[in-house]
């Protein structure tokens, strides 16, 4: 509540016109209006303000000349209303700290038997400004390390790249950021501007052909795992087992990717950056995703990746979805370096030069 609502707040003219009253003991419109430069009109506007404030009256003692309200009765009568006010907002705000604890306490709760009642480890944030609160409020609390996937580039909300642009983001200078992204994204000239940032300020950032969702992992306690940028919805882990996989996860990616290399947005991306990324889409094919939420995780437009699926089409001599799923599954097998691809496809050469 604007304390304006309570006491009426004494703006500058009122001010000027009221000391000048109580330092002189009154005086008429006239020698107001020519003694602060004033013209006719605006000093009975001001005057009329002070009377309504109760801060100068007109006529005092039967005289012609307005006068100042003593100062002591307006610090009282100013001081009155707030000082209940305050008291009120006193107990407002013991009540929501009271409510707060408890709710505090009920995150103790969260066990196994807690989920039935809705109070389990994974909560859903759908609002946007409360997912910038939220990952503002874990990166300035974070001490140690920030574990980042796919913060940058296409379909990524822009609260994801604020926590890793440091220049912009709360994470203190001391913590640990490693930035995983899709090999492609190597090509797209926004995540290479913000990757030099991020280079600058002691970042480290790898690209690789793996497959995993946006999510930020912050000292191995807590991770956010993003939606796109359509939706803009956010799910926040706090379950040890479930932070324990996710940072698993993305260690385990991290180990087999490669730096980040720039490439200027007019080279042509390389045979085997493509076919890794068919390889990858395939695998996400098989698992059921659309279109848009392929494209998301690979870090490229829309248009492209349904042009890669196509090809994947001929080259499985596919003629729909369901069919290509199915053939892929018959025919995909692990190699001895972790790579899925089609059976009879020889592997790819060398993945980490740009």
């Amino acid at each position: 509540m604007d304390i304006g609502q309570i006491v009426p707040l004494i703006g500058d003219e009122e001010w000027t016109a009221y000391r000048f009253l109580a330092t002189t003991g009154g005086a008429s419109l006239e020698r107001l209006s020519r003694s602060l430069g004033w013209g006719p009109g605006r000093t009975e506007r001001v005057l009329s303000r002070l009377r309504k404030m109760r801060l100068a009256r007109f006529g005092a003692q039967g005289g012609s000349a307005w006068t100042a309200v003593h100062p002591e009765t307006v610090r009282l009568q100013y001081a009155k209303p707030l000082s209940g006010a305050i008291d009120v907002w006193q107990a407002q705000l013991e009540q929501l700290r009271h409510q707060l604890d408890a709710l505090s306490g009920l995150s103790g709760l969260c066990g196994e038997g807690a989920h039935d009642a809705g109070l389990g480890s994974v909560v859903t944030v759908e609002d946007a400004a409360d997912i910038r609160d939220a990952l503002r409020d874990y990166a300035s609390g974070c001490t140690e390390e920030v574990l980042a996937v796919q913060p940058l580039g296409r379909g990524t909300p822009d609260f994801a790249r604020d926590v890793v642009c440091r220049d912009c983001a709360p994470v203190g200078p001391d913590v640990s950021l490693r930035v995983l992204l899709p090999h492609l994204s190597r090509y797209d000239a926004e995540v290479r501007d913000c990757v030099e940032r991020i280079a600058a300020s002691g970042g480290e950032v790898r690209t690789t052909a793996v497959s995993l969702p946006a999510l930020l992992v912050f000292d191995r306690s807590v991770a956010v795992l993003l939606e796109g940028e359509e939706t803009a919805g956010a799910h926040l882990v706090k379950h040890p087992a479930l932070v324990d996989f996710i940072v698993h996860t993305v260690v385990s990616a991290w180990a087999t990717s490669a730096p980040f290399q720039c490439a200027g947005g007019h080279k042509r991306i390389p045979e085997s950056l493509t076919q890794e990324t068919k390889s990858a889409i395939v695998q996400l094919l098989a698992a059921g995703y659309k279109d848009e939420v392929i494209a998301r995780r690979m870090g490229i437009g829309v248009r492209t990746c349904r042009k890669y699926i196509a090809e994947l089409f001929d080259e499985l001599g596919a003629h729909s979805r369901f069919q290509a799923g199915w053939m892929v599954r018959d025919r995909m097998l692990m190699t001895g370096d972790g790579a899925v691809r089609p059976t009879g496809e020889e592997p790819v050469g060398d993945h980490t030069a740009a």
